[in-house]
């Protein structure tokens, strides 16, 4: 059985979030604004941060029983029409000032051609078909980036953003509780930025490392039997 630790409390810094573009944490934007300078070269395209869209660096109730670790959002090409709509650059920004989080919101409303939904709908495919709905999902599910910055591509910011300690501090919450923590594609990297992830016996790890799709085809029976554990909680 897990021993359960008391964590720290941190302040989320997302309440200071800009609330007009360029979209950030003041005292990450230092940082980001050095970090484009340096991206000059068209092969750098794919990882430039996109700051004309609100960050998102984490969804979800943040005492959730089940935890999903990521990398940064993505963008695509249906992102700046999809946050330009009235009221969604707003609600996004809301929900990741929220105290204690908030439901995902691109599961709880109704904006079907949100990118952000889509990707969610398909993430969450095999958990549907079990009969589970977006709004039970919603609150029982977080998202944990690694950073909250939009990039087409991935690629590690040779900085830890000050930011980005507050996520560590959700993963740390997560495991104090004892949480499940589904933990694919940059694994080494949050192992290096918490280490205590390394040893903790809560982890279930997708088959496809660079998907986090819940299904039964993406993780053993065992794991798949962890999930749903954890949903149930």
């Amino acid at each position: 059985m897990t021993t359960r630790k008391v964590v720290d409390q941190v302040l989320n810094p997302w309440t200071r979030t800009t609330r007009s573009a360029p979209y950030a944490v003041p005292e990450d934007l230092p940082h980001l604004q050095a970090l484009a300078d340096t991206q000059v070269r068209a092969s750098d395209a794919p990882y430039r941060l996109n700051l004309t869209l609100p960050p998102e660096p984490f969804t979800g109730l943040h005492d959730a029983p089940l935890v999903i670790l990521l990398a940064n959002p993505g963008v695509s090409d249906a992102d700046p029409a999809a946050y330009a709509r009235p009221g969604v650059t707003e609600r996004t920004l809301q929900h990741i000032a929220d105290a204690g989080g908030a439901p995902n919101h691109f599961l709880t409303h109704a904006d079907k051609d949100h990118p952000g939904l889509r990707w969610w709908s398909r993430t969450l495919n095999g958990l549907t078909r079990q009969g589970y709905s977006h709004d039970e999902l919603a609150r029982q599910i977080l998202a944990v980036q690694f950073h909250g910055y939009h990039s087409r591509s991935w690629r590690p910011i040779p900085y830890t953003l000050p930011s980005q300690s507050f996520a560590f501090h959700l993963v740390r919450r997560a495991m104090s509780r004892d949480a499940l923590i589904v933990l694919g594609r940059i694994a080494a990297t949050w192992k290096i930025a918490v280490p205590e992830l390394a040893s903790y016996p809560n982890v279930v790890t997708p088959n496809q490392k660079r998907s986090v799709t819940i299904s039964r085809g993406n993780f053993s029976p065992e794991d798949f039997e962890r999930i749903e554990h954890a949903l149930k909680s």
